[in-house]
């Protein structure tokens, strides 16, 4: 089996969990989703679907982390990247139709304490996001510690944008959030 059929497993349950969440999405549905053979979920994912979970994680923090990057590379200032940052979030938002946010929130909502590995995988994800921009912001003068705060603000305002978002069906949750965010930022900036 090549890697093709993991590789679309993977994309099939990254989308069916920030639709439908991790417990609703069963093996048939990713096997459905990404047209692949049946033996393939257990060929390419043994460790069943919390294997299979880890690597949607991983994947999803990498896309969201080289989303962080382009934004920071484009953008004039860290404040300007991060008002992209969301506004990129806002369009991958509608590009779903609503249906899809962050491609890590989903899987921690339902496992952050019910299953330690997922949740673990969650948290590191949201950290090399948060640490990333910490980064930047450090690079652009801020204090190590405010740019903790911000970097951490700015991750939690985006996840509570992107649910509202999602909610409302409509970006100007993200859009307002991201601004705030913003402007703690230039606040910040020497």
């Amino acid at each position: 089996m090549a890697s093709g059929t993991r590789d679309r497993m993977i994309a099939a349950a990254a989308r069916l969990f920030q639709r439908d969440g991790y417990a609703a999405t069963g093996w048939r549905d990713v096997v459905e989703a990404g047209g692949t053979p049946w033996g393939s979920a257990h060929h390419h994912f043994p460790g069943g679907k919390e294997q299979l979970a880890l690597e949607v994680i991983a994947l999803g923090s990498v896309h969201v982390l080289s989303t962080l990057e382009e934004c920071l590379a484009g953008a004039p200032d860290a404040a300007t990247a991060v008002e992209r940052w969301f506004t990129a979030a806002g369009r991958n938002l509608i590009a779903s139709q609503f249906e899809c946010g962050c491609p890590v929130a989903t899987v921690a909502l339902e496992t952050a304490t019910s299953a330690p590995a997922l949740g673990e995988a969650c948290a590191v994800a949201f950290r090399a996001w948060q640490d990333r921009l910490a980064e930047a912001l450090r690079d652009a003068g801020v204090a190590a510690e405010r740019s903790a705060e911000l970097s951490c603000q700015a991750v939690a305002a985006l996840e509570g944008a992107l649910l509202l978002a999602r909610c409302w069906r409509e970006v100007r949750p993200l859009e307002i959030a991201g601004t705030g965010v913003a402007d703690a930022i230039r606040a910040a900036l020497p």
